[in-house]
């Protein structure tokens, strides 16, 4: 249910994208249940440095053999940040990676950092997601493949509950009935946004990902049929109050991937540093000059 399945059907404005697991253990796992969102504002002219920053704390906690795990991705669309996104599979989870984190020896490597990002960002912000395998269609994306991310993000109006369930049930029928291939995952807000507050994560492995998609829209209006549109016009109109779309670009410089994603793919998600520039060669030097003749 994407925002170009809808405008090319004639309908209403709102992106249900085809949204990744996200989650940061082996993708056997499944999509975590618990999603934490974490976005950081960075400042004009500062994101290189951020970069640089953020790897460093990447690194600190490799060192220090922390288990988090988390993706990086910068946004290619509207204000400039960085989100990070780590999986957990319960809220009990989350809190034993806290706890080592508060550790002394973990907090001595990542304070200093921590005061350095505060030259790179101007906010920031966290929240905590939870799952919703209901709503969601063909949840069995392989993430480390992807690089990029379509971010929905839907407010839901008070009250209108059952119009989003027979929304997301017209969805799923007519996604199945074309075969789309697409993976939806969705995601509650719990903390941190308003009550209401649903994120679709779309992956794209690139750009063209994004033409494809476009040419579903066909298909997706003549599956529904002139009821189903009107129905799902007026589904739209009850239950979204508001939807944004951001593009997010992973960034593997700024992520600390499973184990499992570095196996995959190590070219990508551990890139070699560049190599420093080499010296310019010395000039040669001009031989001595002979001394004058003596008078």
């Amino acid at each position: 249910m994407k925002r170009i399945l809808i405008a090319a059907a004639g309908l209403a404005c709102m992106t249900f994208g085809a949204a990744a697991a996200l989650h940061a253990q082996d993708q056997a796992s499944g999509p975590p249940k618990v999603l934490l969102i974490i976005r950081e504002m960075v400042k004009v002219g500062k994101g290189a440095a951020h970069e640089k920053n953020e790897a460093a704390f990447a690194k600190a906690f490799a060192a220090v053999k922390a288990p988090d795990r988390y993706l990086a991705a910068t946004t290619m669309s509207g204000p400039s940040e960085a989100w990070f996104l780590e999986g957990f599979d319960s809220f009990a989870e989350w809190e034993k990676t806290n706890k080592y984190d508060d550790q002394p020896n973990v907090t001595a490597a990542v304070e200093p950092l921590l005061e350095k990002d505060a030259d790179y960002i101007s906010d920031s912000n966290q929240v905590v997601a939870s799952f919703n395998d209901k709503w969601s269609y063909r949840p069995d994306a392989n993430i480390a493949s992807m690089r990029y991310f379509e971010v929905e993000t839907i407010r839901l109006r008070p009250g209108h509950d059952k119009d989003w369930e027979d929304l997301i049930t017209l969805f799923k029928a007519t996604a199945q009935k074309i075969n789309m291939d697409e993976h939806d995952y969705f995601y509650e807000s719990r903390y941190g946004a308003p009550d209401g507050t649903i994120y679709i994560f779309t992956p794209r492995q690139s750009l063209g990902d994004l033409d494809t998609a476009m040419g579903v829209g066909k298909a997706f209006e003549d599956a529904l049929g002139p009821d189903g549109q009107k129905k799902w016009a007026d589904l739209i109109a009850a239950a979204v109050a508001s939807d944004n779309s951001t593009l997010l670009e992973f960034s593997p410089n700024m992520s600390l991937p499973p184990d499992a994603w570095v196996k995959a793919d190590p070219d990508y998600w551990k890139p070699k540093p560049a190599a420093a520039p080499k010296a310019p060669a010395a000039a040669p030097k001009k031989p001595a000059a002979a001394p004058a003749p003596k008078s």
